[in-house]
């Protein structure tokens, strides 16, 4: 922890910071740390699914929901190295200023099991604003240790007994502790005496068993470059040459410059050896594309990766980002243009690898997002602007939707598709951004979740629309009944209450403002205002009583749909501003008792 300037607006802010030196690491309890406070721990998250090809799409045929164990599939790291990081993300509170808004921001965490905060710095912990953002997403987030080429003397003096050896891993576990992370990547990328690997391996192991003792949760992660014999010679797979310290840890990141061959040595290494730590071995793919096809062919390598069930680590996915700053420079793109350029190719990228990766998502009542993607050209709180100036502030992103806004699937590679929705940075009810929502003609998933409905529950969401006489929004809540293996359409729309019109379809109760004060009595705590619109944003409450659904009845999926009317124009588009779910009001049924049996009536 340190202070320093803001270079958007020569304020003065706290920044986290790197570690240069073993006496640093060493002396790290001396120093203060104000913001270990503020780090949020980790929201839970759902059983995982694969959607597969059709993730975009809700569907709502009888049988059961396919979940899978989380720690029986693959897993997704995401290792983020960006230009060397530390840069916009390292203030504590954001930084404001003008163009400060455009910047790498990731958003597809319902994929990704562990974020890894990369740099070429000895001990690099993880900013404030990645931990939030990442744990507020239900995603576990480790730091990395690295000693490179020129640092052999620095590992030596790592090594230089047993006894220091173990204050520099207990020093590492404190690090974690109080910064409030949940484990390390070990890079070690220089040779090393034979000598020296026996406690090299024993600092791995020691390491390991500590942060477990001490940071429930935690892992460590080999990356594979040195090997047991003490030379610098990436193996590109798991082998009698790296084994030991995959052996001494949670896992081993292997290096980007696999074939085939390569993973087929892994597999059979897996099979004879340990075959139930398959997912333990994160096969390594450099999203620049060295040694493999990736950028926009990313998916191709990771489909090879997928076959063999190992897990994967995507290295440096902020290319999306990087490989448009110097067309955007050349061409002197606006911020504006440049963010929505961003936002296209990342889309797509993430895209055309959905369709092979596990995803989960929120399971905790209340559940509530506005969508944000943590930075703005202003900043709204209930539609109403609290600050005009450019902003940047990861922490403040909210919950992201379970799938990545893009065209279907089919029209991927294609610059020119549009998606059914993307975010919008012209307007906002809280914070920076909202979605907008063009072509949603059928009921599109925004959320894979599960929620249970043992009591009664409230829904709302807030929109506007472009034209409000030719359309209309609906939130569509997908419900299942393990006990009958039935689905049901629950539809949040409209001023009215009537049965729906399909067999597996119901209509929740639309609450006027009168019926939201009462609720609020009972004790409702929505956070968007109790009244039917707000500075030009609509707002709409749903009843569902849980004592007419069947037992066991789960909210799965969260849908958006977009009705036109035929007077509407092919530019209409609505904004979806916050969506909030909320549970637990057996006494509103004495208010809405008639209308509620009404409303959960199923047509034949």
């Amino acid at each position: 922890m340190d202070s320093g300037s803001s270079d958007c607006d020569g304020s003065y802010s706290q920044m986290c910071q790197p570690m240069l030196t073993v006496q640093a690491l060493l002396d790290f309890d001396r120093a203060s740390h104000p913001w270990k406070n503020l780090v949020e721990p980790i929201a839970p998250r759902s059983r995982s699914r694969h959607l597969g090809e059709r993730y975009q799409v809700l569907e709502y045929e009888d049988g059961p929901i396919e979940y899978v164990e989380n720690e029986s599939r693959p897993q997704v790291l995401l290792c983020h190295d960006f230009k060397g990081n530390y840069l916009n993300d390292k203030f504590i509170n954001g930084v404001q200023g003008k163009d400060q808004w455009v910047d790498y921001r990731f958003y597809n965490w319902a994929a990704i099991d562990i974020f890894c905060y990369f740099s070429h710095n000895f001990v690099t912990i993880p900013t404030l604003q990645w931990l939030n953002c990442a744990h507020k997403n239900g995603v576990k987030v480790i730091g990395t240790f690295i000693i490179e080429h020129a640092g052999v003397q620095l590992l030596r003096d790592i090594l230089q007994s047993e006894e220091f050896m173990v204050r520099v891993v207990d020093a590492l576990v404190r690090v974690a502790q109080v910064s409030k992370f949940d484990g390390w990547l070990l890079n070690i990328e220089c040779g090393l005496e034979s000598a020296k690997i026996g406690l090299l391996g024993d600092f791995v192991r020691l390491l390991t068993e500590r942060c477990h003792r001490e940071i429930p949760g935690s892992l460590v992660i080999w990356y594979d470059a040195i090997t047991k014999h003490g030379r610098l010679t990436w193996q590109n797979e798991l082998n009698g040459s790296n084994d030991s310290f995959f052996l001494a840890c949670d896992g081993i990141f292997l290096n980007y410059g696999w074939t085939r061959q390569h993973l087929e040595r892994t597999e059979n290494y897996i099979r004879n050896y340990c075959t139930e730590r398959r997912q333990h071995v994160f096969v390594g793919i450099d999203v620049f594309g060295r040694s493999q096809k990736a950028q926009m062919n990313t998916d191709i390598t990771l489909e090879q990766v997928v076959a063999f069930q190992f897990s994967v680590a995507l290295f440096a996915p902020g290319w999306t980002y990087e490989s448009l700053e110097a067309a955007s420079q050349q061409e002197r793109l606006q911020p504006d243009d440049r963010n929505v350029q961003f936002l296209q190719t990342n889309d797509r990228f993430w895209n055309l690898l959905w369709r092979h990766l596990h995803v989960r998502g929120p399971n905790q009542l209340p559940f509530h997002s506005a969508f944000c993607l943590g930075s703005g050209k202003f900043y709204n709180r209930f539609g109403r602007t609290q600050s005009d100036q450019c902003w940047f502030n990861l922490a403040r992103q909210n919950f992201q939707p379970t799938i990545p806004y893009a065209p279907p699937l089919e029209y991927a590679r294609r610059t020119d598709a549009l998606s059914h929705w993307t975010h919008h940075f012209d307007d906002a009810l809280d914070g920076g951004s909202c979605l907008k929502l063009r072509n949603v003609e059928h009921d599109k998933r925004l959320f894979a979740c599960d929620f249970p409905c043992g009591s009664d529950l409230i829904v709302c969401y807030a929109f506007r629309r472009s034209n409000p006489a030719a359309s209309d929004l609906s939130l569509i809540l997908k419900a299942h009944c393990a006990r009958r293996l039935e689905c049901l359409r629950v539809v949040c729309a409209g001023p009215d209450c009537h049965v729906g019109h399909r067999r597996n379809e119901m209509r929740a109760i639309p609450l006027g403002t009168e019926q939201s004060l009462q609720l609020l009595k009972l004790g409702a705590h929505s956070q968007l205002p109790l009244s039917d619109s707000i500075n030009g944003w609509d707002i709409r409450y749903y009843y569902l009583s849980a004592e007419f659904v069947p037992p066991g009845i789960r909210i799965v999926d969260i849908g958006i749909k977009l009705d036109k009317e035929p007077t509407a124009s092919a530019d209409d588009y609505a904004l979806l501003g916050a969506i909030h779910l909320q549970a637990g009001f057996p006494a509103s049924r004495h208010l809405l008792a008639q209308r509620t049996v009404l409303s959960f009536e199923r047509s034949e």
